[in-house]
């Protein structure tokens, strides 16, 4: 799929997203989360006490309306226990109500809920029974054909959606499904068919026109998207579809108009933040930047009232986005002399000082926001990072430090502290802090990649092999950890068979990289295959033509074949790049040792 149908496909998904889940008449459920709370023990209790099954009276009859009514009060306690995040319980819940009373919608309901607790496959299974049992059932297919598209099934999902526009072709959910499913796929045409199809069947519906307007957009019909967009305003006068209409009158050459819809737009929005990332969004799909920053700074110039800081941010934004960096600092500057929003102003001011190469301005910028900001870890590493490189190494320990101390220092400061060391020379210490890292976060399996490089970098070369085959176990498809372990074992003369297949498994990953190819080249030389070894580290050169180390291992394979000229040429190349100081001694001694040669 295109980039653009992409972008398209993510834009209009915003538009039916509510439309993900359905209830009963089609009307929308809220997203579940699939965060566990305790359950709520009156509700259990009285459950159990008014369940005769629980109490092992299997064989009470009941009669049609008391199954009724105890379905329902299931299916109500399973619905406050999906509000409350415990979906695994909901699920026990709207099972037994769907098993009192076996509706359509109380089957949807145990499907969405089991497919929120985890077991996607088995509600993926039920999906399907459900429309076997309910052929009719709209609902039943659209969710079918919802789990389709998360199991990303996009053929059998429009199949599904396709029959449901058979059998009922006026309901709107279905086409708005088959429009993202076709943009998805980059089958613009499709799309736009099924949304002619959708605004023939429903001409009141403003959301096919406002998804005609969009792939008209993107199509280049300008009047098509006017008069499309221009519909879908009428019919529904919303910030999202003003923001098209006045778009679609700029591109008919229509600016007046345009900016007066814009200015009704940001008036009756609810967020003019959100409302602003909406028009840069259509703008990005135009590739015109600079027509959303006179846009958005023509609204700030008509507005009765200073613009928002989330406008202003948005030109700040754009502004980067197009490299004008000083406009952008200006603005900043501007905001944070006032009150608004005050932390994350100081927070995208330190970044912009930092992008006009002022860290100490940077410094202190980012010292104004506080613990209780939610970028305050973000800013914590930003200003460890200027103190790095401005060599205030003490400085920026002490930051650390400051930071590890906490409950939850974030994983990056182990990092951080990490390479502080080994900057510092301090190898012990960086393999300690890479370890304790892993100790701390787990999940991160990076640390491991960390302490075996460091390990490398102390001479600990056999339990850096060590390490890294743990990473590898761990994440079998790693391409670095696989190339590094490769070339590991080429240095060191080890099983050069297996460093070959090693190295060859990371570059079906990544079959360009030059590191990558750079590896499996020397691992040639060293098996002694000049012609194999010559042809990959010249790939490797091109690929990445300022690396040292390809071109000492070119001046090695020079020098194996009598080509002493060249191989000096190929050293002496290798030291005008930027390398580490032990690579550079290293080559500078073998430089000079050729040079003796002559």
């Amino acid at each position: 799929m295109s980039k653009t149908a992409n972008q398209l496909f993510m834009f209009m998904l915003a538009f039916s997203v509510a439309s993900c889940r359905m209830g009963s008449h089609g009307k929308t459920q809220e997203a579940v989360s699939g965060k566990r709370s305790l359950v709520d023990e009156e509700s259990a209790t009285h459950l159990r006490q008014s369940d005769p099954e629980a109490h092992g009276e299997a064989n009470v009859q009941w009669s049609p309306d008391q199954r009724i009514a105890q379905a329902g009060y299931h299916y109500l306690l399973g619905e406050m226990l999906l509000q409350r995040g415990n979906v695994q319980d909901a699920s026990t819940m709207l099972s037994s109500a769907y098993a009192l009373d076996a509706t359509p919608f109380l089957g949807s309901r145990v499907i969405i809920a089991k497919a929120e607790s985890g077991f996607f496959e088995e509600a993926l299974i039920e999906a399907e029974r459900l429309v076997l049992l309910y052929p009719r059932n709209m609902e039943a297919k659209v969710l079918y054909a919802q789990l389709l598209v998360r199991k990303g099934s996009f053929s059998a999902a429009s199949a599904q959606l396709e029959a449901v526009i058979k059998g009922q072709p006026k309901e709107e959910l279905p086409y708005v499904m088959l429009i993202e499913l076709s943009a998805r796929a980059g089958n613009r045409k499709k799309a736009r068919d099924f949304a002619q199809r959708l605004t023939r069947v429903r001409p009141q519906s403003p959301l096919g026109w406002s998804m005609m307007a969009r792939l008209s957009l993107l199509g280049g019909a300008k009047k098509e998207m006017l008069s499309s967009a221009k519909r879908a305003y009428l019919l529904q006068a919303s910030s999202d579809n003003a923001i098209l209409y006045a778009l679609a009158l700029e591109l008919n050459g229509k600016p007046k108009e345009a900016l007066g819809i814009y200015e009704v737009a940001y008036k009756s929005a609810d967020s003019s933040e959100k409302l602003t990332g909406k028009l840069v969004d259509l703008y990005r799909q135009v590739g015109d930047l600079e027509e959303a920053l006179r846009v958005l700074s023509d609204v700030s110039r008509s507005s009765e009232v200073a613009p928002s800081a989330g406008i202003e941010i948005q030109r700040v934004a754009i502004l980067w986005e197009l490299k004008r960096d000083s406009e952008a600092l200006a603005i900043l500057e501007h905001l944070s002399k006032g009150g608004q929003r005050p932390e994350l102003v100081a927070t995208l001011l330190g970044y912009a000082y930092e992008r006009v190469k002022r860290p100490d301005d940077a410094i202190k910028a980012y010292s104004r926001v506080t613990k209780d900001f939610a970028l305050f870890k973000e800013v914590g590493v930003r200003r460890c990072l200027i103190l790095k490189d401005q060599g205030k190494h003490e400085e920026a320990a002490a930051l650390i430090k400051k930071y590890l101390d906490q409950a939850d220092p974030g994983w990056e400061f182990f990092v951080l502290a990490a390479e502080m060391a080994a900057a510092d020379g301090r190898d012990g210490d960086a393999i300690a802090m890479a370890k304790a890292g892993g100790v701390r976060y787990p999940d991160q399996t990076r640390f491991l990649f960390l302490a075996g490089a460091y390990q490398e970098k102390a001479g600990k070369f056999s339990e850096a092999m060590d390490t890294i085959r743990e990473l590898i176990k761990v994440e079998p498809d790693n391409s670095a950890a696989l190339n590094f372990l490769g070339f590991l074992m080429v240095e060191q003369g080890k099983d050069l068979t297996e460093a070959k297949k090693l190295i060859e498994r990371a570059l079906e990953v990544r079959p360009e990289d030059g590191a990558y190819l750079d590896s499996l080249g020397w691992c040639y030389f060293k098996m002694g295959d000049d012609t194999k070894a010559e042809e990959f580290l010249l790939r490797a050169t091109k690929r990445t033509p300022d690396e040292g180390i390809i071109m000492e291992h070119l001046g090695e394979l020079s020098l194996k074949r009598g080509h002493v000229d060249l191989a000096i040429g190929w050293f002496e190349k290798a030291l005008q790049q930027k390398i580490e100081p032990r690579d550079l001694q290293r080559i500078r001694a073998r430089l000079e040792e050729t040079r003796r040669k002559k």
